[in-house]
């Protein structure tokens, strides 16, 4: 997998689905371009993350076959006033992420709507598996938490370690531990539900 850093705060996920595309796809060029593109079919606006719905119909348009799992289907924002956003914006972004779930729903891409442990994350990996993965990012950098997209698509057994498309730094070996630290603080230090796409 080649890297890519994103250019915005907001389009880590564009980003990251980029890399997934790319990788699949050389022709799909790792672009600024590509990135906004991407960026612009998934935003959940006025906020201005990327819905994991509008990722997966954009990787299905390109010819991929992703699965989404995903512990609940409705959108969610809990610490939303800490980033200067209001109920009804993030109200709208709800409805903007249900099109998004219209879409993928039409286009027949798979969701599983259920828990899932970090284990389930690695032996997917080691079975070859690309995944788009929502973890605590901050885990990884020792910085206050943050939500975020990463790519997981390789692991050695023999260091116990993770090879990771971040958009922020790009390939990085990440330690086993040290990403179930990132998976599991989604949940108990940022109030986020576990979602990722699977390729």
């Amino acid at each position: 997998m080649k890297e890519y850093l994103r250019t915005t705060p907001f389009t880590t996920a564009a980003s990251s689905l980029m890399a997934v595309i790319n990788h699949f796809n050389p022709e799909f060029k790792l672009s600024r371009e590509n990135e906004f593109l991407i960026w612009l079919n998934s935003a959940t606006l006025p906020v201005r993350a990327s819905s994991i719905y509008g990722l997966a119909v954009f990787a299905k348009k390109q010819g991929l076959n992703p699965i989404i799992v995903l512990e609940e289907k409705d959108y969610d924002y809990p610490d939303y006033r800490f980033k200067g956003y209001k109920k009804k914006e993030v109200e709208t972004a709800k409805f903007t992420s249900q099109l998004y779930y219209k879409e993928a729903k039409q286009l027949k891409i798979p969701m599983e709507e259920r828990g899932f442990e970090f284990k389930e994350v690695k032996e997917l990996v080691k079975k070859g598996k690309v995944i788009i993965l929502r973890i605590n990012e901050g885990a990884l950098r020792e910085r206050k938490s943050t939500s975020k997209y990463i790519v997981v698509f390789g692991y050695d057994k023999d260091k116990k370690e993770f090879s990771v498309m971040d958009a922020k730094q790009g390939i990085v070996k990440v330690k086993d531990e040290l990403l179930k630290e990132a998976f599991e603080t989604l949940a108990t230090k940022k109030k986020r539900n576990h979602e990722m796409m699977v390729f």
